[in-house]
This record gives structure tokens, C-alpha cells and sequence, in this order.
């Protein structure tokens, strides 16, 4: 059951009206958590089943840990959690490596069996880092541990954040389970506003341009046309996810739940540094907290290598959280390089912008450049093989780069490049997604219009989320 369908519609008109119908906080949490249950089983039995006995397990470990104070039992009671949540990760994962073997040598034992399917469970990867903050809180002292088993299941199976996030901590959503919410006019067109916008940007744009980057990604092009194609798919996997982002927002919003803004106009970052705290923010933000803290507190004494080491762990851990192939650590590496070359140069930057003034040199320059190293490292999270990055960075050096010369739907991918960035330049100001409200009327009538009339003439939706596959 995904966003733009209609029996999320349905589904989520029905979960709505209940639940602002039924009276106090206890029975509304209820509803949410028979609606998410209800949104795990429609992806099957086995994703339920993972999900809600991995999430009591992290309950019984959250509450033995916050009932013990000696340090080495609390490293114990996190190591467990750690290892628990990180073996799970690998055993679906890396179910196509060990499944095929896994068989073969059952059958040498002369145990026939059929060939063994493991489906890994829609989301893991989202909610696995989500649940794993029911302990790590604990640990940290950040909140005490939830007493209700129930609403630590409805934490990790929350259905805005289910698929494909934001990733939340429980710091920030338990309590909210536990105070009292009443209806809100404003939130609710809050909600509305996040839900539209991110549809526009998933079924108008991601869908419409994702068939531009399909074509010019494929096999045989070269050059500028090859070129376009990265940008294409620049351009659909940002609509794609941060509208997902966005939906998921809207939803929970109407229903008076706040969870974490994921996006923040990260095309428009002026060095790879930002485009980090821009781009999955909630993401970013666990590793920042959880490895990368830790890691430049533990090696600290090694001064700048602790710091180059943290970087670098980190950014293997993100690219090996994308999937499992080498494609993704070598995506991790080619961000942990550019993180580490930024964060060494820091004193050459800094006489750079002394001698040629406070900008330094122009912004424009600084966000193309940003972009396109982004857009090279995404040669590498699409790329089914190392193999293929490297002929496809070949191949952008083979061909012609004359514009004149090029078969590509150069309107569409442009109206596309222009709504994305055109979005982003109304967001990077005030970092504020809620930009619209601050206009005029006549400017927010006017835009409601023309967005709901390009829904209706482009709405091109798909069945597919890429983040999903995560």
C-alpha cells in the first residue's frame, strides 16, 4: 500500500476520522497502532512478525537497562541491542549471498529442499535505526525507558515512517504518544500543504523525469547525453524520496504528530559538508550522534586522524546501510574522501576567502560544483557493479558534448531542473519548508492553483519509492 494510491486514501480518510472522533489520548494511540500494524501485514505476515518481536526484544533490553547503573552491565545490555539490531540487518541483507550457498550445501548433506526464499521485510532499514533508539536513549540518559510495550511497537511501526522514513529517535515521538493532542486547523493545512507538495514532487516530477533518466542511462550513450541522464537521475531521486519525506510529514502532521524534516534544499549547498545536513537529514543525523560522536571521543587523542577515522567509519557504515554491494562502499568512500579533503582544507580556505574577500568566490560557482560532485557519486549508488561506474565515468569523456547534436528531452529535463531548484531557492532563506505561509493570499491562491493544475495534467505516478529497496 503506497502514498498515492487509493487505498491509502481510503485507508488513511478512515484512520483519520476515527481517530480524531475517538475520545482522549490512550484510545487515539490505539487507532495509530492498529492503523500501522494494519500497514506492516498489508506487506505480508513475515514483516509483522519481524517487526514486532524485534521491537519487544529492544523493549526487554530498554527496561533491564534502565533499571542498571554499573557501567560494564549497561556496555553489555547495549552491546546486546547493537548486535541483535546489526544481525538482523545482515541476515536479510545478505540473504542472496548466503541463501544460494545455504542451499547447496544442504542438498551435498542429502537434505532435499526446496530453494530457500528470505524476503527482507519492507522498510528494515528504516525502522531497524529507528528502534534501535529505544535503547540508545536509555543508554545515554536522554529519556527514561518506556514502561508500555505498546508504545514502543507503535514507535517502530508508525506507518508515515515505516517505509522509507525520516528516521526518529524515541526522545522525540514517545512523548508525543503520550500527551494529549487536539484538533488544529492550522496543523492540519500544515499537513495538507506537506502531503501536496511532496506529491508534486514524487508522481509530477520524480515519475516524469525518472523515464528521461531511464532512457539516457541505459547502455550506448556517451558524452553530454550521458551527462543529462545523471542529472536526470539527480533530479528523480531527490523528487522521489524527499516527496516521500514530505507525504509522510503531512500525514502524521494531520493526525498532530511532528517527526523530523528530512530535506532542506540540499542541491543548493555551497560544499559537500552541507549537503549533508541537508540532505537525509535524519539519517545523517544518527550517524553524526551515534558512531560519529562516539568514534572522535574515543580517538580524540589522536587529534586530526581521530577525526579523519570518525569520518570515514561513518560514511562506510552509511554507504553499507544503502545495500551491500561494492558499488555502495565505494559510494561511502567517495563522500568520506570529499568530507575529509573539505575538513582538512580548512585553513586554506579560510586565507583563501582573507585574500578574495567573505565570499570567497561566488555561490553560484561553489553550489555547481557541489551539485556535480554529488551527481558523480550517484554514478555509484545506481551503478549494479563496480564495473559499470567505472565505463560510465569512461563513457562521459567518449561522444559529443554539442547540445545542438543530442537526442535528449532537454524541456522536460529543464522544467524539471526548474521546479526542483525553484522549490529549494523558497526553502534555503529561512531553512523553513512552511515557506508558502509567509506569502501574500493572492501569491499562496495562485501558486495552489498552478500546482493543482500541473497534478492533474502530469500526475504520472509509480508504484515505486527507490529509497524502498533499502
Amino acid at each position: 500500500m503506497q502514498f498515492l494510491s487509493s487505498e491509502f486514501a481510503v485507508a488513511f480518510a478512515a484512520v483519520f476520522l476515527l481517530y480524531w472522533i475517538v475520545p482522549g489520548r490512550a484510545w487515539q494511540n490505539l487507532v495509530l497502532l492498529a492503523a500501522s500494524l494494519g500497514f506492516v501485514l498489508s506487506f505480508g505476515t513475515q514483516a509483522a512478525v519481524v517487526l514486532a518481536t524485534s521491537t519487544l526484544a529492544e523493549w526487554a533490553i530498554a527496561q533491564r537497562l534502565g533499571r542498571t547503573e554499573p557501567p560494564r552491565a549497561r556496555r553489555i545490555l547495549l552491546w546486546t541491542s547493537v548486535i541483535l539490531n546489526v544481525g538482523q540487518l545482515a541476515f536479510f541483507k545478505y540473504a542472496h549471498f548466503y541463501v544460494p550457498e545455504l542451499t547447496s550445501l544442504l542438498g551435498g548433506l542429502g537434505v532435499h529442499t526446496a530453494t530457500l526464499h528470505i524476503l527482507m521485510p519492507v522498510g528494515l532499514s528504516f525502522w531497524v535505526l529507528q528502534k534501535m533508539t529505544l535503547t540508545l536513549d536509555v543508554f545515554h540518559r536522554r529519556m527514561p525507558a518506556e514502561k508500555n510495550p505498546l508504545n514502543c511497537l507503535l514507535f517502530t511501526a508508525f506507518f508515515p515512517t515505516l517505509l522509507s522514513g525520516p528516521i526518529e529517535h524515541s526522545r522525540n515521538l514517545l512523548p508525543q504518544f503520550a500527551k494529549p493532542r487536539a484538533w488544529d486547523t492550522s496543523r492540519f493545512s500544515q499537513g495538507v500543504w506537506l502531503f501536496v507538495i511532496g506529491a508534486f514532487q514524487k508522481a509530477v516530477l520524480a515519475d516524469n523525469v525518472g523515464a528521461l533518466s531511464e532512457s539516457l542511462l541505459a547502455p550506448g550513450h556517451t558524452g553530454l547525453a550521458l551527462m543529462a541522464g545523471i542529472w536526470a537521475y539527480a533530479f528523480q531521486l531527490y523528487g522521489d524520496f524527499a516527496g516521500y519525506s514530505y507525504m509522510a510529514r503531512g500525514c502524521a502532521r494531520m493526525l498532530g504528530i511532528d517527526i523530523k524534516q528530512n530535506f532542506l534544499a540540499p542541491y543548493l549547498a555551497t560544499n559537500v559538508s552541507d549537503y549533508w545536513k541537508h540532505w537525509h537529514i535524519s539519517l545523517t543525523g544518527w550517524l553524526n550522534e551515534y558512531i560519529y560522536s562516539t568514534l572522535s571521543m574515543a580517538l580524540r587523542r589522536w587529534g586530526t586522524y581521530g577525526i579523519v577515522a570518525g569520518i570515514w567509519v561513518t560514511f562506510i557504515v552509511s554507504g553499507l546501510w544503502h545495500g551491500t554491494g561494492w558499488t555502495f562502499f565505494a559510494y561511502g568512500c567517495f563522500h568520506a574522501l570529499g568530507i575529509t579533503v573539505f575538513t582538512l582544507s580548512k585553513d586554506v580556505r579560510k586565507r583563501f576567502k582573507k585574500r578574495f574577500g567573505d565570499t570567497g568566490w561566488p555561490e553560484w560557482a561553489a553550489v555547481f560544483l557541489t551539485f556535480h560532485f554529488v551527481c558523480m557519486g550517484y554514478v555509484l549508488f545506481r551503478a549494479p557493479g563496480l564495473a559499470g561506474a567505472v565505463s560510465t565515468y569512461a563513457d562521459l569523456f567518449r561522444g559529443t558534448w554539442n547540445p545542438a547534436t543530442v537526442e535528449v528531452d532537454w524541456l522536460t529535463l529543464g522544467l524539471c531542473a526548474a521546479a526542483v531548484f525553484a522549490l529549494q531557492a523558497c526553502i534555503r532563506p529561512d531553512k523553513d519548508v512552511m515557506w508558502i505561509f509567509t506569502r501574500p493570499v493572492w501569491f499562496r491562491v495562485a501558486f495552489y492553483l498552478a500546482l493543482g493544475f500541473l497534478l492533474l495534467r502530469f500526475y504520472a505516478p509509480s508504484d515505486r519509492f527507490i529509497y524502498q529497496q533499502f
